[in-house]
């Protein structure tokens, strides 16, 4: 685990790119505390900082092959390292190194660019063959790890962090108002490739990118969208239960991997215990943290977790939060967050996650994935059966010809179909928790002003269209929207940010590539049922974890409001021009003032 960063030139690197990518490397210290490394050729310069978890004496980056001629910076973890490592042994490679990420090197030799089939974890990486003079990057599946790259005279630049591209190679960075205004409405970017510096670029999780003298060219090399074409219409209601808990004590057992000390992070639903319970089973020692905020009861489940604990031998680890955790950190969170993503419960987790590394923890599992995955969030469930069921009565009463049962229709359901209008294209007039009357005011009033340009926020166009999905997969549609545009680009994003501010790697066994392949090729009938959050992983844990866990109301660990409005309060507006704060708009501020300044 680290940060990275590279150069590749077309023409020559010189003294001043080394010079720049140290700077990169400081830039990020906090992401690899451990270690560092810089290596220069003619075109190419890598350099990392390391968090030494895997190989602790012997994985120093970059990473070579026997005669040097690939060179490998990687940011990440190969949960399956154990399993290439043997194959690729018997097949002839020799590794100079004990880390995970060096059986990358040996299966490019073997399989090239397809290499990434064979890996199975959350990673970003830049591998540079001397022979040929080119440089292939990559980013996991699910997109847990970042890669930025700009385009600049005579090369293009790579990094794990925004702000060090920026700061080193950028020298009158372009604002990308929508980019910029995005994660204030919708929480998060809401583009894959574009950021709020026109100049820098966010490599999509799924994808890599080649560069080489001819230029840079980017590639998809998976996709779970197309895996609703290979949807197992045959499997049995019990045969999905057992390969769904295969996969996931599979996932958990190989996210234990790991040579310093790991932790679970409990927060008494139902995503966190399973991981808990099956590393339990996986016969290793558990030790779990759990989180609340003090005076919060309403989302404080510390009771549930220590019962569960207690009764499973868990060794507990309990931190409470209160308001002065969130107002010492305030400055502190906002300079390591590259683009502003604004989820309410993103500084109670920088806080947390300071003093889990402060107990001794250089690993931390989470339930991240488990509502997206297993469709667990009540809002996103009623919003699709709602979206379906509008076209399945549009498709029956088309409104010219059946005017008037369309209109009873209508009449009938109004809620729904109006429910069910909002995620197809957003407007000033949606209606949802978060389009709340604190962004109004703040659209009406709000400016930006950066380089002598200023930006009107109410002019700001920011509808986001859906995929138009086949008729029958709207539950799926809906569901694609919220993994592909709030969890990878905004709850993943800021895991790692996270984490890594405080040297503590996050990692998530519900995102494991192999689980959501099968789970997303279940017929709809076996993995979700109407009303009941949840319901296929429920049915797949029961009699493993407890029901007062399983059947419980779901909580959420956003703060309490006290705790976030006193960090608004506190906050002067630099960056917008605006007569109304709220939280989201206070930490955009924040981001681009330190970023922009």
């Amino acid at each position: 685990m680290c940060g990275i960063s590279s150069i590749y030139r077309y023409t020559c690197t010189t003294k001043d790119d080394v010079q720049r990518i140290q700077a990169m490397n400081n830039s990020m210290r906090y992401r690899g505390p451990d270690d560092e490394g810089v290596w220069q050729d003619e075109h190419y310069v890598a350099g990392q900082v390391r968090l030494s978890i895997i190989g602790l004496e012997k994985g120093k980056q970059p990473l070579f092959n026997e005669d040097k001629t690939l060179v490998l910076t990687c940011n990440g973890e190969i949960y399956n390292y154990v399993e290439l490592k043997q194959q690729l042994i018997a097949k002839g490679h020799r590794f100079m190194s004990e880390s995970d990420s060096e059986t990358i090197i040996h299966l490019y030799e073997d399989y090239g660019v397809q290499c990434l089939q064979y890996l199975r974890g959350m990673f970003a990486f830049c591998l540079y063959n001397t022979k040929t003079q080119e440089v292939f990057a990559a980013r996991d599946r699910i997109g847990e790890k970042t890669l930025y790259y700009a385009e600049i005279p005579c090369g293009v630049v790579f990094s794990t962090e925004l702000k060090a591209i920026l700061q080193q190679y950028i020298e009158q960075p372009q604002l990308d108002i929508l980019q910029l205004v995005s994660p204030i409405r919708y929480t998060g970017p809401i583009d894959n490739e574009k950021t709020y510096i026109r100049q820098i670029k966010r490599l999509g999780n799924g994808e890599y990118l080649l560069v080489n003298a001819q230029g840079c060219r980017r590639y998809r090399y998976w996709d779970r969208h197309l895996l609703r074409n290979h949807i197992l219409s045959d499997i049995s209601f019990e045969e999905a239960k057992q390969k769904t808990e295969a996969l996931l004590r599979e996932s958990v057992e190989l996210c234990l991997r790991s040579d310093v000390p790991v932790a679970v992070m409990l927060s008494g639903g139902i995503d966190s215990s399973l991981v808990a319970k099956f590393a339990k089973d996986s016969g290793h020692e558990v030790h779990t943290i759990t989180a609340g905020y003090k005076g919060a009861f309403d989302c404080d489940e510390r009771g549930v977790a220590k019962r569960f604990a207690t009764e499973q031998g868990f060794i507990y680890h309990e931190i409470e939060l209160d308001e002065s955790d969130f107002n010492d950190c305030f400055d502190e969170f906002t300079q390591y967050i590259d683009e502003p993503v604004t989820d309410a419960a993103a500084l109670a987790q920088w806080a947390l996650y300071k003093k889990v590394r402060n107990l001794g923890f250089k690993v931390l599992l989470g339930g991240m994935g488990g509502d997206e995955i297993f469709y667990g969030y009540p809002y996103w469930n009623s919003l699709g059966e709602s979206y379906a069921m509008r076209r399945y009565h549009e498709s029956l009463f088309p409104i010219r010809k059946h005017k008037q049962e369309y209109i009873r229709f209508l009449a009938h359901n109004w809620r729904k179909v109006l429910y069910a209008n909002h995620p197809y294209e957003i407007n000033d007039k949606s209606w949802c928790y978060w389009m709340c009357d604190d962004y109004y005011r703040f659209a009406t009033d709000a400016t930006c002003t950066y380089a002598g340009e200023t930006f009107n926020i109410k002019e700001t166009n920011l509808n986001m269209p859906f995929p138009n999905v086949p008729l029958g997969q709207e539950i799926d549609g809906i569901y694609d929207f919220q993994i592909d545009n709030i969890m990878t680009r905004a709850y993943l994003y800021l895991s790692d940010r996270e984490g890594m501010g405080n040297s503590l790697e996050i990692r998530s066994p519900l995102l494991d590539y192999k689980l959501i392949e099968f789970v997303s090729s279940l017929p709809m009938a076996v993995k979700y049922k109407h009303g009941v959050p949840k319901y296929f992983l429920k049915e797949v844990l029961r009699g493993i974890i407890p029901d007062y866990i399983l059947f419980a109301r779901k909580r959420g660990f956003t703060p309490p409001t006290p705790f976030i409005s006193d960090v608004v309060k506190n906050y002067q507006y630099r960056f917008f021009d605006a007569s109304y704060k709220f939280y989201n708009s206070v930490l955009a501020d924040r981001v681009c003032s330190l970023l922009l300044k």
